[in-house]
């Protein structure tokens, strides 16, 4: 079985790195792809076979490494071909974007929505996925921690595969849109932490649903009903 790391950001861990590795195999993911002009912003992937001492740093010091630690059969090529494939996504029937699906938190909602036949589609040539993150509402309740997803079809995949056009499903959709709200709930919440992350939560969902969506009207409703609530 092969391994490798997804590195979300590697310049922070670029030195570190290469001290622990004269020459470590890696390919940057947006390398060949329409984003390529964005390279220096690549999520990196890291060949871990015989990198024991790299390895150990990972799982010492998950934080330090943000990304997804990857397990598959396949070789490096069959990998990336995949992964490349997964960061263009089709969404509300006609629009197009970009997955950023090696970000932990990202990955946390993303993967938490696919169902089994989902996972098996977008995990395809990978065995075993894991990542050290949480939801921001899981973040807000210091419950972060390692997550694990096995595809017991990675055998059944075909590199042919990777030409097909990947697309989210509803339940996908809602939790990538719960994850930017959730994202912008708990930046606020860092600054009011006298208040609580459920309670302020649910006011979210209030203001949401009577159509305020303007960043500035959100945290004015958020700290105003919050003190209401508390008083």
């Amino acid at each position: 079985m092969n391994t490798w790391i997804l590195l979300e950001r590697p310049a922070a861990q670029l030195k570190t790195l290469y001290s622990m590795s004269t020459h470590p195999d890696t390919q940057r993911l947006f390398a060949g792809t329409s984003l390529s002009n964005f390279a220096e912003h690549s999520p990196l992937l890291v060949r871990l076979n015989n990198q024991p001492t790299l390895i150990q740093a990972i799982e010492n010091t998950p934080v330090e490494w943000p990304g997804l630690m990857i397990e598959s059969a396949c070789d490096t090529p069959s990998v990336l071909a995949h992964l490349r494939q997964m960061l263009f996504v089709n969404f509300d029937k006609q629009r197009k974007g970009v997955l950023r699906y090696s970000n932990p938190t990202v990955a946390s909602y993303f993967f938490g929505a696919c169902s089994a036949q989902d996972l098996s589609l977008w995990l395809g040539p990978i065995n075993g996925l894991r990542w050290f993150g949480a939801t921001w509402a899981s973040q807000a309740a210091g419950e972060t921690g390692w997550q694990q997803l096995n595809n017991l079809h990675a055998t059944d995949w075909h590199i042919e595969r990777t030409h097909r056009a990947m697309v989210l499903s509803a339940a996908q959709e809602e939790a990538l849109t719960r994850q930017r709200n959730e994202q912008f709930l708990y930046h606020w919440w860092q600054q009011h932490p006298q208040h609580s992350f459920v309670q302020a939560n649910e006011l979210l969902e209030q203001a949401l649903t009577q159509g305020i969506d303007d960043s500035d009207a959100i945290s004015a409703f958020l700290s105003t009903h919050c003190m209401q609530v508390q008083s």
